[in-house]
C-alpha cells in the first residue's frame, strides 16, 4: 500500500467515516460496513486530507483533464477543495462544477442541470465517494452531455467491488475507467487485528462477513 493510500485509509477510520456492523443500504443490502465520506470531512483540516488524497491518485493517473465534475452532493465539496488543492500544490489550474439531483426550473438556463462552466470539447473528470453497481455513474455522465465533452474517468474515495460484468461492460461502453483510491479488500486486509488508538476495528469474524458478502454481491476477479 502506498504512503498516501495507508494515510488516506487511516483518516477514514480515525474520522468514524468507515464503521463496521450491520448495515441497510439503499439498495436494500445488508452490508457489514459502511462508508460515509462526509465524516471524513467535518472539519477544513479533515477536509484538505481527503482532497490531497484524491489529488495524489489524480496525479499518478493523469491531469490531461479540463474540469471536474463533483457528483451532487458528496461529490460537491470534494470537486471544489480538490481544483483548489491542485492549484496550491501543482499549479494546475481546472475548472470544476456539479450537477443537480432535480432540474431548476428557475434562474439561468445554462445552470438548469450543469452549474459551473462546462464547455464543449471539455475533458471531464468524475469525483465522488464510492461505487457500488456504477449506475449513478452513467447517470451523471448522460446529465454531462449537454456539451460535447470526453471522459478522463471517474476517481472514487473507495471501490465496494461489486460490479457485475454488465455493469463493467455499460461503464466500457461510455469509456468511464474506475480509478478508486481505495478497494474495500485492502481495506479489510489492512485492518485485520490491528490495533488501532487502543482498538481492533476488523477481527476475523468481521472479515469473514465481508467474505460472505462479496461471496453474495461482490465482483467476480
Amino acid at each position: 500500500m502506498k504512503a498516501y493510500e495507508e494515510r488516506f485509509l487511516l483518516h477514514l477510520v480515525k474520522t468514524g467515516a468507515i464503521k463496521f456492523g450491520e448495515f441497510r443500504l439503499k439498495s436494500g443490502r445488508i452490508s457489514p460496513y459502511f462508508i460515509n465520506l462526509a465524516d471524513a470531512m467535518k472539519t477544513g483540516e479533515d477536509a484538505i486530507e481527503v482532497a490531497d488524497a484524491f489529488v495524489a491518485k489524480i496525479m499518478e493517473i493523469g491531469t490531461d483533464f479540463d474540469y471536474i465534475h463533483g457528483a451532487a452532493y458528496k461529490g460537491i465539496p470534494l470537486a471544489a477543495l480538490i481544483a483548489a488543492r491542485l492549484s496550491e500544490l501543482h499549479n494546475i489550474n481546472v475548472r470544476w462544477g456539479y450537477d443537480r439531483k432535480e432540474k431548476k426550473e428557475h434562474g439561468v438556463p445554462s445552470e438548469e442541470v450543469i452549474v459551473g462552466d462546462l464547455r464543449d470539447n471539455d475533458t471531464v473528470l468524475i469525483v465522488d465517494d464510492v461505487i457500488t453497481t456504477g449506475m449513478t455513474k452513467i447517470e451523471i455522465w448522460e446529465k454531462l452531455r449537454v456539451k460535447r465533452v470526453r471522459p478522463k474517468g471517474i476517481v472514487v474515495a473507495v471501490d465496494r467491488e461489486e460490479l457485475s460484468d454488465a455493469d463493467k461492460e455499460m461503464l466500457k461502453n461510455k469509456r468511464l475507467n474506475i480509478f478508486p483510491i481505495l478497494r474495500i479488500t485492502q481495506i479489510f486486509d489492512f485492518l485485520l487485528n490491528k490495533e488501532i488508538n487502543g482498538r481492533i476495528y476488523v477481527n476475523e469474524q468481521i472479515r469473514k462477513r465481508l467474505e460472505e458478502y462479496l461471496r453474495r454481491y461482490g465482483e467476480k476477479k
